[in-house]
């Protein structure tokens, strides 16, 4: 694990106080009292200060939302012609 000290951290503003649904992110802060000031400053309520890692989940796969394509249906990028 990484040192507090080289760490990054984040603000998780969730959506009420059951805190299940996440409704933003703030990051990056440089430590804990400086991402909570700034929660505090902007009178966010129902907020967690944590390490970004730790902010925005990774194990959902891209293209998994409820309706979406998969990312295998999607069009493949071009270049533009000018």
């Amino acid at each position: 694990m990484m040192p507090e000290s080289e760490m990054l951290f984040a603000v998780v503003q969730f959506e009420g106080a059951g805190r299940h649904t996440v409704r933003r992110v703030v990051a990056p802060f440089p430590d804990r009292s400086a991402a909570a000031t700034f929660a505090v400053d902007n009178d966010l309520r129902h907020f967690t200060v944590g390490p970004m890692a730790f902010a925005v989940p990774t194990s959902i796969p891209f293209g998994v939302a409820a309706g979406a394509e998969p990312a295998a249906e999607f069009p493949a990028p071009r270049q533009a012609t000018s």
